[in-house]
């Protein structure tokens, strides 16, 4: 097993996440000492939310306690010996591989369960600043962990490009993550042409999601600053949701709220069976009214489309967006 010491925090992190996101991913993530820098097996020194972690070695055992940096390794090729939560994954990330049926689940993603990840010596563990507030130094007694604020930053897509070539350092998979982002670049401009062809460039669309919550329908429409945001720009669509947001990049609206952008094109994700766009709303006067209900433009997404996670859900977000728009 690898371990590692923790550094006093890094000033320029929060700059470094803001401005990161589309160069290569060897300038996005920590370094890699040794024997042989990308994809070697020295020691490498990696910035997260705390400073810098250094491993005396890429780490071969990672537990991830949030979904998209489970996403992440999956997306390396790197199984993970524990993940939080495997079926909420499995329900709501569908992009990508699902888990080799060796992979550990270590409980939710609030509350892991110590023990499991205890008992799986893992090398490394990552987790969000959202998730570890509680339990953070007793996942730090266990293994060396990783710490990201995927709301950190302005840009929610830059912050999860840059954790995700920070992952691939982690693992000794500097090339293969430079090569996913690279893959996800050529996709969208692949996208970016279709929607050129169906005469789409430009269009206004806003993204949202829904659920019911207390008994009452909940919408949440996705500002510029989250991963959905900054997709519609690479795909030479714009963003018809301008209005403030929350700490996670949303705002939440009720029906008169979605007057102001009636003229879009409306995306949405919502559980199959708590889909409060074709239940609750559909019954309202207000709802029937507006007029990309009335001219048929409101689109339905996969209901396990991730609007949170890394590469793989970013490639599947713009993919069904795209395929809405062209139908």
């Amino acid at each position: 097993m690898t371990r590692a010491l923790i550094a006093v925090p890094a000033a320029a992190l929060a700059l470094a996440l803001t401005t990161a996101g589309c160069g290569a991913a060897g300038d996005q993530a920590g370094t890699a000492d040794g024997d042989g820098g990308q994809n070697g097996g020295g020691a490498v020194t990696l910035e997260h939310t705390l400073g810098e972690l250094e491993l005396d070695a890429p780490a071969a055992d990672v537990v991830a306690l949030e979904w998209t940096y489970a996403e992440d390794l999956q997306a390396l090729g790197v199984t993970p010996a524990g993940v939080a939560d495997i079926g909420g994954y499995d329900k709501w990330v569908t992009a990508g591989p699902r888990f080799d049926e060796g992979v550990k689940d270590v409980g939710t993603r609030g509350a892991p369960s110590l023990e499991s990840i205890r008992a799986l010596d893992p090398d490394l563990i990552i987790t969000s600043e959202l998730r570890s507030g509680e339990n953070l130094e007793q996942l730090q007694d266990i293994a060396p962990t990783l710490v990201f604020d995927p709301y950190s930053a302005d840009s929610e897509y830059a912050e999860m490009r840059s954790t995700f070539a920070t992952i691939g350092t982690a693992v000794g998979k500097e090339d293969e993550a430079e090569k996913v982002l690279g893959d996800l670049d050529t996709r969208l401009e692949e996208l970016k042409g279709e929607l050129a062809d169906a005469g789409a460039d430009g269009a206004e669309v806003t993204v949202a999601r829904g659920y019911t919550a207390d008994g009452a329908a909940v919408v949440e429409v996705l500002t510029g600053s989250t991963v959905p945001g900054a997709l519609l720009g690479e795909l030479g669509l714009a963003n018809a949701w301008t209005a403030d947001a929350d700490a996670y990049g949303m705002s939440k609206v009720d029906v008169e709220g979605l007057t102001e952008v009636q003229d879009s094109h409306l995306v949405y994700v919502a559980a199959e069976d708590d889909n409060v766009f074709t239940g609750e709303l559909d019954g309202n006067a207000l709802w029937q009214d507006l007029e990309f209900v009335m001219e048929d433009r409101v689109h339905a997404l996969d209901p396990g489309t991730w609007y949170f996670g890394g590469p793989l859900s970013s490639r599947q977000v713009a993919e069904e967006i795209t395929a809405a728009l062209t139908a």
